[in-house]
């Protein structure tokens, strides 16, 4: 038997879809249209804990190490980050927010913020945490 609705997957798929689209968009009407949502996730966890591995990085934001290294491309040269050499294994490199990152972070999560809370609105702030621990748990399932 079929269901009634759109599938799991599709409706997910459509929301993620969208929300990265709306979050590019508001980036770009404010003077960001060198941040991509995936730049965001990034500089969100840079945000967090700057002069980190590639390695660490991708497991911090669920991507493939060849993934995250072109996003790693990318922002460098829009001046977001910055490879430099461990000090611990020459062979190796820390990703590091740039100085111009680190002057617009905060605008970047005001940005953010107010995405969700349009995307949001009608919902109360419990609901929308219960959302993402809904999702936080199906992605932990998934491992």
């Amino acid at each position: 038997m079929f269901p009634t609705s759109k599938s799991f997957v599709f409706t997910l798929t459509r929301v993620a879809s969208r929300y990265r689209t709306e979050l590019a968009q508001r980036f770009a009407s404010q003077g960001f249209a060198d941040v991509t949502p995936d730049y965001w996730i990034v500089l969100e966890w840079l945000a967090e804990e700057d002069n980190v591995s590639i390695g660490q990085l991708a497991k911090r934001t669920s991507k493939d190490n060849a993934a995250l290294s072109r996003i790693i491309d990318g922002m460098e040269r829009n001046d977001l980050a910055t490879r430099v050499t461990s000090p611990s294994d020459k062979r190796s490199y820390q990703i590091v927010m740039t100085k111009y990152a680190r002057s617009i972070i905060e605008k970047l999560q005001e940005i953010d913020k107010q995405t969700l809370k349009r995307c949001t609105e009608g919902l109360n702030p419990i609901e929308v945490k219960e959302i993402i621990r809904m999702l936080d748990h199906i992605y932990d399932r998934l491992l």
